[in-house]
């Protein structure tokens, strides 16, 4: 199911309905205060904001992409004013989408499983998520609900019967079951006939290097670290199923129009997220693995030293922001076959060929 938010627009009603051949459920919000409630309660897969009634659409579009629960939510802006669309089509940051008004019901729910990537619920994958604990249940029920199938099963033991005759496209198994350990499961559930071939995720609240290297040396497709985040597991279980998602680029940049500059280069082709912690910096570092990490070394130097032993022991290769081409860091980095130097100002294409270079090594190295 489809959860998708309305906000300023009185002539819908909040309700189930099936519409384009998934079923939605539509919550509406008629001020702001209440758009942020819904956002933070339902998470919802994709939201649209109408912009009349002296409706501030950019001050709440601003906060919802603060929101850790809406960062990366699709968000559709509906406006009577032309000019605010093809201002709003130039300077979209890839997640927000403008058109102009009138739309009507069926033509959102067509932009929201265009955006989702949904075509009906009769062609969707199925997702067996194997884990103990209910809110982990429910919260994968919700995230994955509207672009997949999802089953869900709270014992070991009963997995085992059920895949007798039940075969998912791909399984999300908790590592830590508590009747079967989660590594001793996925070793059963590939003995089953029919299961071999099954991408199995390991979900896992112990972050850290080793839990990575114990699940890649099992087989596994990959991990999830909990606390769940919705892009994440998103993203995760796309990979798994053969999608092609886009390389990710890990940038640490405080300065907002710098980041913003990288982000333009290359959201195109790239998804660009911001470091927001340094304390936490490993921890995200190991939950993302992206393809390339990007540090602006004249303001954040310290950074480097930071999270060079995970980025070395994930083999994530750098680019690293610079005005001085002559310093000594920039010298003793040059030396890394692993790490690219851009110049600053930055210019759109020495920015994508380092980015380009870079992720590509981080492929080959993943060989």
């Amino acid at each position: 199911m489809i959860q998708l938010l309305v906000i300023n627009d009185d002539t819908l009603t909040t309700g189930l309905g099936m519409h384009c051949g998934a079923d939605f459920e539509v919550s509406v919000a008629d001020s702001p205060l209440a758009a942020f409630n819904s956002i933070i309660h339902i998470n919802p897969d994709a939201i649209v904001m109408h912009t009349g009634n002296g409706f501030d659409h950019i001050q709440v579009l601003r906060r919802i992409r603060n929101m850790q629960a809406s960062k990366y939510t699709p968000v559709l802006v509906i406006a009577e004013d032309d000019a605010v669309v093809a201002l709003g089509q130039r300077t979209s940051d890839g997640k927000t989408d403008y058109r102009k008004a009138p739309m009507d019901l069926e033509a959102i729910c067509h932009w929201a499983m265009d955006k989702l990537d949904v075509s009906d619920e009769s062609g969707q994958k199925e997702v067996l998520v194997i884990d103990d604990d209910p809110v982990v249940l429910d919260l994968s029920r919700l995230y994955l609900g509207a672009k997949y199938k999802v089953t869900t099963i709270n014992r070991s033991y009963d997995v085992l019967d059920r895949l007798a005759t039940y075969k998912p496209d791909l399984i999300l198994l908790d590592i830590a079951m508590p009747d079967i350990d989660g590594k001793e499961l996925f070793k059963l559930i590939k003995e089953i006939p029919g299961c071999e071939s099954i991408p199995i995720l390991f979900q896992t609240g112990m972050a850290g290097i080793n839990t990575v290297r114990e699940c890649v040396k099992l087989g596994a497709a990959g991990f999830v670290i909990k606390p769940l985040q919705k892009p994440v597991l998103l993203e995760r279980v796309e990979e798994a199923l053969g999608g092609e998602a886009k390389k990710k680029v890990y940038v640490f940049e405080d300065k907002d129009f710098i980041f913003q500059l990288i982000n333009g280069f290359l959201k195109d082709s790239y998804e660009v997220i911001r470091g927001e912690s340094v304390l936490n910096s490993n921890n995200r570092l190991e939950e993302i693995n992206p393809d390339v990490i990007m540090i602006d070394i004249d303001s954040s130097a310290f950074i480097l030293n930071h999270v060079r032993g995970t980025a070395s022991q994930l083999s994530i290769p750098m680019v690293l922001l610079t005005k001085d081409l002559e310093s000594e860091i920039v010298q003793k980095e040059r030396l890394s076959p692993n790490t690219a130097i851009v110049q600053m100002p930055l210019n759109k294409e020495p920015v994508r060929e380092a980015v380009t270079v870079m992720a590509q090594k981080k492929a080959a190295l993943a060989k």
